[in-house]
């Protein structure tokens, strides 16, 4: 892992913003309103340790305009752990301010995930976050027989400003690079199942789970650096 400025982490070949919340809202607001999709992608230790499997994770990533830190593990892992940037990424500031923006300025809203029960989950929580939130419409995956087609259609059909998007990795970056031609929105929010643990709420079988995903990160990241290492030389 090194610093690509003082503001990016290349992580395991996949460059991980740094910013603070606020820098990152300044990204979201220029990318509002744009004729061309942008992506915003909150990274996971599940995402970095399985882009050694999965080739579009890792392009996805690449591509991405705004690659968000999802866990405090990616930021100790990668010795940035300072007070301000543990405390944002725990509380999952980005995405409640996110939400306040998008409901202030009655910005339109569409929700994805992998089953209806996710996508009640997710209008629940958010909810709870911005009591005034509404989604413009939502679909799950499960509802169209992975004809992904048809999610771009529904996406497209509703007009939103912006997609939120709770769907499992690879699925979601295998979705984007096929289709990000066709959706028809400015931003693209892809949050996996960190929703669920706004306000540092996480069930015990996460946090463990985590924990061995925390272990597999910095035995990829020790690797990587040793090869690069022996390749300089």
């Amino acid at each position: 892992m090194e610093m690509v400025d003082n503001k990016k982490i290349d992580i395991l070949g996949i460059c991980v913003d740094n910013y603070t919340v606020r820098e990152s809202l300044l990204q979201l607001d220029s990318y509002l309103g744009s004729t061309v999709l942008n992506i915003i992608e909150t990274v996971t230790l599940e995402q970095l340790v399985s882009s050694e499997e999965f080739p579009a994770i890792k392009e996805c990533l690449k591509q991405a305009d705004l690659c968000v830190v999802g866990e405090c593990e990616i930021l100790s892992v990668t010795n940035h752990a300072t007070e301000q940037r543990m405390r944002e990424v725990r509380e999952q500031d980005f995405l409640h301010e996110l939400l306040k923006r998008m409901v202030r300025s009655q910005k339109r809203v569409f929700l994805i995930a992998m089953t209806n029960a996710q996508i009640g989950q997710m209008q629940e929580c958010f909810c709870g976050l911005v009591s005034a939130f509404e989604a413009v419409g939502s679909f799950s995956v499960e509802e169209c027989a992975e004809d992904m087609d048809t999610l771009v259609n529904e996406i497209n059909g509703a007009t939103p400003d912006i997609v939120i998007s709770a769907l499992d990795s690879p699925v979601e970056e295998e979705f984007i690079l096929s289709h990000k031609d066709k959706i028809g929105t400015s931003v693209w929010y892809g949050i996996r199942d960190l929703y669920c643990q706004s306000r540092g709420k996480m069930q015990v079988g996460k946090a463990i789970k985590r924990l061995a995903l925390k272990g597999k990160l910095h035995h990829f990241v020790s690797k990587y650096e040793q090869n690069k290492l022996e390749d300089r030389k």
